[in-house]
């Protein structure tokens, strides 16, 4: 029960303070999962990283079940998924029922512009992590340059560009 009020305290933690979605959110589960609680490997890590993003819903979302359900089965993933939840619930339910005060307090204002730098940050580090950790060789970089050249110019679907990718990837990539 101790590891699984554990489970839940982390991603509550994690998800009260990260703004920016589940991309942003990656940094920190990664230093609290895999360097400061050693509960899960860097393999294991990226595994679930490159899982999330493929899968339907929240990279958060997907995130906080993956990774409890490694840690303690599926109540574990139930854990994980509450507490990485219920901060935004808890949020949008404040902001609905304040919504007049939000949308016209410049405190409020002033604060959403200044966190946005630190989202372009999170999301910059998890680039990072997936890139620094989990490409080898050369092919990779080309692929991803190659998406963002389509998603950028040619405006193709994510969709149709992450079957070609993983496509070529059980083609070329070992």
């Amino acid at each position: 029960m101790m590891t699984l009020l554990r489970l839940f305290g982390k991603f509550f933690e994690i998800g009260i303070v990260t703004f920016g979605g589940g991309q942003a959110m990656l940094p920190l589960l990664h230093r609290a999962l895999v360097a400061d609680l050693n509960w899960i490997t860097e393999e294991r890590f990226l595994y679930f990283v490159s899982v999330a993003e493929v899968t339907p819903g929240p990279v958060a979302l997907n995130m906080a079940t993956f990774i409890g359900y490694e840690i303690s089965g599926v109540i574990g993933s139930v854990f994980a998924t509450l507490g990485v939840v219920l901060p935004s619930f808890l949020v949008i339910l404040l902001v609905a029922h304040s919504e007049k005060l939000f949308k016209e307090n410049k405190i409020y204002k002033r604060f959403m512009l200044g966190i946005k730098p630190v989202i372009v940050a999170l999301l910059i580090n998890a680039i990072y992590l997936i890139v620094g950790r989990g490409f080898v060789g050369v092919i990779p970089y080309l692929m991803a340059f190659a998406c963002l050249i389509i998603f950028i110019f040619y405006r193709k679907s994510p969709i149709l560009i992450l079957l070609l990718a993983g496509a070529l990837g059980i083609i070329i990539l070992k």
